[in-house]
């Protein structure tokens, strides 16, 4: 799913034909009229805002993304500025044996033992450009939870108080089933006389 997705969605549900009417959704890559496009038309672009703003929530409240990552402990201290995305939380950090070791997170790097390790972390998503990819794949979130969000952003941003409202309401419940546990349902066994 991109966010030309999300935004194409979004623009339908707020009702916005100039938008949609451009021919912007039908491209499939970069070119000049589309850079032109989405630098003269300010609600474009601040749909994409409130998509990349929404996908942020996602991340760090609901839905975490994790990557993995090989750092390098060096005087017992791995930098932030070292993670090839940004830290949000660390889950867990594994030396070269595959053992979990202690850290401790401190203002400006994370003190661990020298040596080779894997971190694992919870990141949150960099601004997404216009035909980029996003980072949910695997999850249970889809272009519908993330339109909701951003239609709800779009209008409290627009000073559409009640439709905000409505749509935050949609966004919450599609927030609701995407973060739902699913597992084997067990039914108590019926009795037959």
């Amino acid at each position: 799913m991109k966010i030309r997705d999300i935004v194409e969605l979004a623009a339908v549900l707020l009702q916005k034909h100039e938008i949609i009417n451009t021919g912007i959704f039908a491209q499939t890559e970069s070119s000049d009229w589309v850079e032109a496009e989405l630098n003269g038309n300010r609600e474009l672009r601040l749909i994409i805002r409130c998509a990349n703003l929404v996908l942020k929530e996602v991340a760090c409240e609901y839905i975490p993304l994790y990557h993995k990552q090989n750092m390098v402990s060096h005087d017992g201290k791995i930098n932030y500025s070292d993670f090839e995305k940004s830290l949000l939380e660390i889950k867990k950090i594994k030396n070269k044996y595959g053992n979990e070791v202690r850290y401790f997170t401190l203002p400006d790097y994370v003190a661990v033992e020298d040596g080779n390790f894997e971190v694992s972390y919870a990141f949150i998503p960099d601004d997404k450009g216009f035909f980029d990819e996003i980072d949910f794949s695997g999850t249970k979130a889809c272009d519908r939870l993330f339109a909701y969000g951003t239609a709800a952003e779009f209008c409290l941003i627009s000073g559409m108080y009640e439709d905000a409202l409505m749509w935050e309401k949609r966004y919450k419940d599609a927030l609701l089933v995407a973060t739902r546990k699913t597992g084997e349902k067990v039914m108590p066994k019926r009795r037959w006389w």
